[in-house]
Order: structure tokens, then sequence, then C-alpha cells
């Protein structure tokens, strides 16, 4: 049984049922650095929204795994998850995509991230490994959906990803270039509302949904 505590005529918040691990959010070395800025849940997809860069010619590989403790504490049951990337625009240097992985509920589980960049041409560089996410409690309604955008300061600070536009799941990517003029950036826009495809749109179609309050160049 749960217990809530009321005062003046309110409720405790609801528990914690998922964690962001803000320091498994962001990864760089050699071949360039990748930054995840937005987590979404939907009732069938993880979806980690990233920006990637790097000066060499390279794509994105990246597998998911669900990751288990078990009651040895030296053994943990990995569960890989069927895992898609999705390549949304390009902002100079910039890719901007993201990773949507089959959603798997279970308590204790950790999601990981196994990225790797793929040479166009020649040996591919090291994988990168992140745990971005940890589930703390069961789900008793999966069909939910959630969102997160990280703060990691570290994390490609120059790149924002605005705080979604939550009635419809729209958003915008920017790239905040020291110098650059205002009037000379430029943005990828996303919608995100349908629960298992997301699509890039026009800046036109997101102001006629989101408004001009709600974009800020």
């Amino acid at each position: 049984m749960t217990n809530v505590t009321h005062q003046r005529g309110r409720s405790s918040p609801p528990p914690q049922l998922w964690q962001v691990q803000l320091n498994q959010t962001f990864v760089t070395g050699t071949e360039g650095a990748f930054a995840i800025k937005w987590i979404g849940i939907t009732p069938q997809q993880f979806r980690f929204y990233f920006v990637f860069t790097t000066d060499h010619d390279r794509n994105l590989r990246v597998a998911a795994s669900s990751l288990l403790p078990t009651q040895s504490s030296d053994a943990t049951i990995v569960i890989p998850l069927l895992t898609t990337v999705q390549t949304l625009g390009q902002l100079g240097s910039y890719t901007v995509g993201v990773a949507q992985v089959e959603r798997r509920s279970q308590v204790g589980q950790t999601i990981t991230l196994a990225i790797t960049p793929v040479a166009l041409a020649g040996a591919d560089a090291p994988t990168w490994r992140l745990s971005p996410m940890k589930q703390l409690r069961v789900e008793t309604h999966v069909a939910t959906s959630r969102s997160w955008l990280t703060t990691n300061p570290n994390g490609l600070s120059e790149v924002e990803w605005s705080p979604s536009f939550m009635s419809q799941k729209v958003s915008y990517v920017k790239v905040i270039i020291a110098g650059q003029a205002v009037s000379d950036r430029s943005y990828v826009f996303v919608r995100s509302d349908d629960p298992v495809v997301v699509k890039v749109m026009s800046k036109a179609d997101y102001l006629a949904i989101a408004g001009p309050a709600n974009f800020i160049p």
C-alpha cells in the first residue's frame, strides 16, 4: 500500500519512476562529441534525441540494451533492445538525430547505449558507452508518455534544444556560434507527438502549432 501524506489539502508528489543520469548524457573523444539533449518515452519507445559533431566523415551506429543486476554482485543480465537511428538534420558540423529504442519496463534496469562513429572509409572509431536512464520503480501505466530535457553543462552547451511545446510535442534545435548574427542561425524543427514516428517539420508549421511566443531565434 502506498502512503500519501496530506497537508493543507495537497498530496505528496508521486514517486520518481525513472532517473536520468546527467553525467551519462555526454561523451567526447578524438572522433568528436555526442550529447543527448532530450529524452522521451512513448508507449512503444525510448527516444534519445542527440547531437553529434566530428571533423571526420563518419555516421553513427547506436545499439541499446537493458542491464539488470542479479543476486550476484558480479553478474548482470543484458537484454538487447531493437534500436534505429534517424537523422533529423544538419546544423553546420552538428548532426541532429534521435535513437529510437524498443521500450521495456523492468524495475532496476539501466538503459545503456553503445555509440560507434562509423567510418565512411577506413576503420570505425572506438565505441562510446553511456547509461542515461535507470528505472527506479514499477510502472503501473506503461501506456503513458513522459520526457526530460537534459542539463549537462559539458554536453555541447552551444546546442540548445527548446522545451517541447507539450500539448503538441513540437520542438526545435539551434546552435549558438560566437560572432554569428542571429539572423544567420539555422534550425531543425521536430514533431514527436506520434508514439512511433518522429518527423521533421518546417518553421512555418512549427509556428502554426506552437505560436511565435514559443520560438526564440
